[in-house]
């Protein structure tokens, strides 16, 4: 028997792919689309686009590229599906990001129209498969959430909708601030959030390797369909808003009313995971999803008390979201050995508190620096700048232990106690 057989079980001669394995595309492009987005925050915001194209790299790079290939991936696996993936859908979809990305500051509306076109054909075709697989299914205890991954591809389809409205110049004036507003929502919250809350409830426990709390999942497919429609209902008030006069401000009142539905939905779905992962064995993992679980509710009940204008308030839970899950799927996208895997796992769980920490305090400061506005002065500016160097820095950190060499020989002999639990 080698010394990797030793180390790893019956698991150290599996070299096959990693379930994960058809979703590095998507990952990667996500992951550039965010690196492009960072350093235009960290040195492009007084070009003429603005804060324009950091949002759209997130929002339409980042969510788009995830959430497509997590909700074919677990779509897939909760219907145990047989259906062949897309394989083109990745190429497809980030040709027409680009093309929306590029096209408004270049001042090609032609580009922007194409482009929005594309990606939401694309979203359209994911839908409709999610569809056809959930109803195919039988018995499949998380059926439901293909239901909030069906609902929140609808999200999309309607802010990409307004998007291109916007990005086309047909909608102007007081409508244009509404609009927008609108459309931040129904993309962020709908069609990254939702997707989000419904894999939370299941693959939280996973990713800190524990069990779901008994009756987690009843209640949260209850309160998310409920959620989902008061969403979508904030989104037609905001839209609404645009009216103006007092009028906007009882429309605004009732907007913030319906958020708090989805508010009162997230607050139900991340209790539960919280609550588990906090019961859980340490892992690299367990303090960020606490985290996550902690900071989702937090941020939709402050959207409630001032329905937000920008993806500020959003971003760092997301992001959040994302090095959480990666920290999970690199091990498996890096190597095609288990023993390779824990070697990942070992190194992302060194330092794991300490990473996490900064991360949430460059949150808080960034999200506290927001809230006060120009009134804050030099404190302020101080705040955001240090507040985005921790989660830079943080983030920098999780990029160098998933991109360092893995090289596992069959003679390796175990390399820290935490690869030997993990090999155990």
């Amino acid at each position: 028997m080698t010394a990797r057989e030793k180390l790893s079980g019956h698991r150290g001669h599996e070299l096959g792919r990693s379930p994960f394995g058809a979703t590095a595309r998507s990952i990667t492009a996500a992951l550039v689309h965010g690196a492009v987005a960072i350093t235009w925050l960290a040195f492009g915001m007084d070009w003429a686009p603005g804060r324009w194209v950091p949002v759209h790299l997130f929002t339409l790079g980042v969510l788009t590229n995830l959430v497509l290939v997590f909700s074919e991936h677990f779509g897939r696996t909760l219907t145990r599906s047989d259906d062949q993936r897309i394989r083109w859908q990745p190429y497809v979809v980030n040709a027409g990001v680009v093309m929306v990305v590029a096209g408004l500051p270049l001042g090609l509306t032609w580009l922007v129209a194409v482009g929005a076109t594309v990606v939401t054909a694309v979203v359209l075709v994911s839908y409709w498969r999610l569809r056809t697989m959930r109803r195919s299914s039988v018995g499949a205890r998380f059926v439901w959430i293909v239901r909030a991954y069906e609902r929140a591809h609808g999200a999309f389809v309607h802010g990409a909708i307004l998007g291109l409205l916007l990005g086309l110049g047909v909608v102007q004036g007081a409508w244009y601030a509404s609009a927008r507003v609108a459309h931040l929502h129904i993309n962020v919250l709908g069609w990254g959030g939702l997707t989000l809350l419904a894999t939370l409830v299941f693959f939280g426990p996973t990713l800190t390797r524990t069990r779901i709390v008994k009756g987690a999942d009843d209640r949260a497919a209850q309160a998310l369909r409920r959620g989902a429609t008061g969403l979508t209902v904030a989104v037609l008030l905001l839209l609404a808003t645009g009216v103006g006069g007092e009028a906007a401000v009882v429309v605004r009142v009732l907007a913030a009313a319906a958020m708090a539905v989805f508010a009162w939905a997230a607050t139900v779905a991340c209790i539960p995971v919280g609550q588990a992962a906090r019961g859980a064995n340490p892992s690299a993992t367990r303090w960020p999803v606490i985290a996550l679980s902690t900071w989702f509710p937090v941020v939709a009940w402050a959207d409630v008390v001032v329905i937000a204008t920008g993806s500020w308030r959003f971003l760092g839970v997301l992001v959040q979201t994302i090095a959480t899950v990666l920290t999970y799927l690199a091990p498996m996208l890096r190597s095609r050995t288990f023993a390779g895997r824990d070697l990942v796992l070992a190194r992302f769980e060194a330092g794991a508190s300490t990473r996490t920490i900064a991360f949430n305090l460059g949150v808080a400061a960034v999200v506290a620096a927001a809230l006060v506005g120009p009134g804050a002065g030099v404190a302020g500016a101080m705040a955001t700048r240090v507040g985005w160097v921790l989660v830079i820095a943080a983030l920098a950190h999780l990029a160098v232990s998933g991109l360092r060499p893995v090289a596992v020989e069959d003679d390796t002999p175990a390399t820290s106690a935490v690869a030997k639990r993990y090999r155990s």
